[in-house]
């Protein structure tokens, strides 16, 4: 009892205060996008549209944001862009090319929440789920300028199969963005900044065994896929040009 009491409590410190003006929106169920979080992605975007340049929008952007944010173009639909979405993942599209294709369905992704701040400067501290860290990828970039277009998208969609099963509303948004006298935009008075990721916390985590007095090896921060089974981690090391690993005098991280 006394153990639930505590995380009780400690909960407790973190609810909001009453007439507190920080607003929470939960969405996103199951890391999907739903009407949950398009209505919380539609009320940051009222509130980026109403910045001027006297004010600083500070954004926290980690991975799972592209669920959290959705906020298609019209005439596409939540629906539409969710089963699209669907359709590309089960086709063994990578976290690339669905946030390439997320983009340009998007009003906030791909610098679009940068570009409803303008001219508000705009910092962004950003948590990486996404391996070397690209900052137009994580959670879609929606303050950093997307170096894609319609092209791209094409073929992406042509390589799984899906271009001619596109929905009229998808045909019309990418058609429309192909033909945009005015071309991609920048973000000039955006500042990204990476303040946790896989590369700074194997950093962390050599730095503390080495502390202990322990020999430490990072392997890889750009290791991608299922894990290998111990037995094979050795052969794996060797064939990368190290010696062999030595388990009483190293650690791997």
């Amino acid at each position: 009892c006394i153990w639930w009491m505590t995380i009780w409590l400690q909960k407790g410190e973190m609810l909001l205060k009453p007439h507190s003006r920080v607003q929470v929106f939960e969405g996103a169920e199951d890391n999907l996008p739903d009407r949950d979080a398009l209505c919380a992605a539609q009320a940051i975007q009222q509130l980026a549209e109403g910045l001027t340049a006297d004010d600083l929008l500070l954004v926290l952007i980690s991975g799972g944001g592209s669920a959290l944010l959705p906020a298609p173009i019209p005439p596409v639909t939540l629906e539409e862009k969710q089963t699209l979405t669907k359709l590309l993942a089960a086709r063994g599209a990578t976290i690339q090319e669905l946030n390439t294709i997320r983009k340009a369905l998007s009003q906030l992704k791909g610098g679009g929440l940068a570009q409803a701040a303008y001219p508000a400067q705009v910092v962004s501290l950003i948590l990486s789920d996404v391996v070397g860290d690209p900052v137009e990828v994580i959670a879609s970039g929606p303050t950093v300028a997307s170096a894609h277009n319609v092209q791209d998208c094409l073929h992406i969609l042509n390589r799984y199969g899906l271009r001619a099963a596109l929905p009229r509303s998808v045909k019309t948004v990418l058609a429309q963005a192909d033909s945009d006298p005015h071309g991609p935009y920048s973000c000039g008075h955006v500042l990204n900044v990476i303040i946790g990721s896989n590369a700074l916390a194997l950093a962390e985590a050599q730095q503390q065994a080495e502390v202990l007095g322990y020999r430490a090896v990072v392997l890889s921060a750009a290791m991608q896929g299922w894990d290998a089974p111990a037995a094979h981690r050795a052969d794996r090391y060797q064939c990368h040009g190290h010696p062999p690993l030595v388990p009483e005098a190293s650690v791997m991280a």
